[in-house]
């Protein structure tokens, strides 16, 4: 009986061919590092107040490093922008990474929290808790913030289990899910144009201006939530990365490689779900973050999850913190919201990605 062995050379060449993989990958993310936290420097320093590159880095620097900064410097970063770009740079990590793990989990490549509709029934749980609180919790300060992102999350697995009910009643047809997704998020939209029209003129411009999606009312407590949020779920992702990648292979491998095909995907639903009602509940509908990022990064760097969490992670982060610096300075002193800068990058992608997929 013959067995085959794999020639020295070939094993070499397999071996060389792995580890230059590897520092590609790893080059990739350190670039993606230094670009974000460039970016993040610069959306600190442009605005409506022009501060040189120089100061921004001296105040943030300032709390290690004590040096002279002008007083009203410190008080238009530390109070107005860094709040807001950290709730860029949160926000954009969770978007993308759970486009990143909705993919994967439902292996269509067109799925993300937008296309899937939970956005939009995050947007409708955060909009009804918006009107709940502003008539009856005005002293109730704690409820007032956390009643947003439970009242979202809720509405997204909501609009989730109904989307993914659907798509099993056509044997979990990729097409099915894609259809299903759209015509719940509209329904949610309409019903969030309802709320908008029948509630009190007072909430109307926070409630209009929030379906767009901005960043510029971020708490700092909403910041911290959609932090946790990101801590928590991108630890996980990064522990099962194997296992969400057996998902590709479809239950029975994954099952024959020892990996529970079905809670996997149960965690993943409710993981990605978290990640999206945390990032909408406090900066509104912002599309198409969740299918860029993810695509862009497996086409510079593979599949593999193990790299795919970290590099889609940031590069959301960069495109969330791009849109937002180019909606707060293309017609300064005024600026648009996010949602309409995201949805000018989007558009054009998910048409290209429909294109190519036919």
């Amino acid at each position: 009986m013959y067995q085959t062995r794999t020639p020295p050379q070939a094993a070499g060449n397999e071996t060389a061919r792995y580890l230059h993989r590897l520092r590609f990958n790893g080059a990739v993310i350190a670039l993606l590092l230094a670009l974000t936290f460039l970016l993040f420097v610069l959306s600190l320093s442009v605005g409506a107040a022009r501060i040189s590159i120089e100061d921004t880095v001296r105040v943030l620097l300032n709390p290690f490093f004590p040096v002279n900064v002008q007083e009203t410097s410190m008080q238009v970063i530390l109070s107005i922008r860094l709040p807001r770009s950290l709730a860029a740079l949160f926000a954009g990590m969770a978007l993308s990474t759970a486009g990143l793990l909705m993919q994967g989990v439902f292996q269509n490549p067109l799925v993300s929290p937008y296309t899937l509709g939970v956005s939009s029934g995050a947007a409708f749980g955060a909009s009804l808790a918006m009107i709940f609180r502003g008539k009856f919790l005005s002293t109730l300060p704690f409820l007032r913030v956390y009643l947003l992102p439970v009242s979202a999350f809720v509405f997204s697995l909501l609009t989730m289990l109904l989307v993914y009910g659907i798509a099993k009643l056509k044997a979990g047809s990729g097409r099915t899910l894609l259809l299903a997704g759209v015509a719940i998020g509209y329904l949610f939209s309409a019903m969030v144009a309802s709320i908008r029209y029948f509630s009190d003129i007072r909430d109307l411009p926070e409630l209009v201006f929030w379906t767009m999606g901005g960043l510029n009312d971020v708490p700092k407590s909403g910041v911290l939530i959609i932090a946790l949020a990101d801590i928590a779920a991108i630890s996980f992702m990064m522990v099962k990365a194997w296992d969400i990648n057996a998902l590709a292979l479809g239950e029975e491998q994954a099952l024959s490689l020892g990996v529970s095909y079905k809670r996997i995907r149960i965690i993943a639903f409710i993981v990605s779900t978290l990640m999206t009602s945390a990032a909408v509940s406090f900066t509104g509908v912002i599309g198409f973050i969740g299918l860029m990022a993810p695509h862009i990064i497996r086409i510079i760097i593979g599949s593999d999850y193990r790299w795919t969490i970290p590099a889609s992670a940031l590069t959301g982060a960069l495109i969330l913190l791009a849109s937002d610096t180019i909606a707060r300075t293309i017609i300064a002193p005024a600026e648009l919201p996010v949602g309409i800068i995201t949805s000018f990058i989007g558009v054009p992608f998910f048409l290209y990605l429909i294109i190519r997929s036919r």
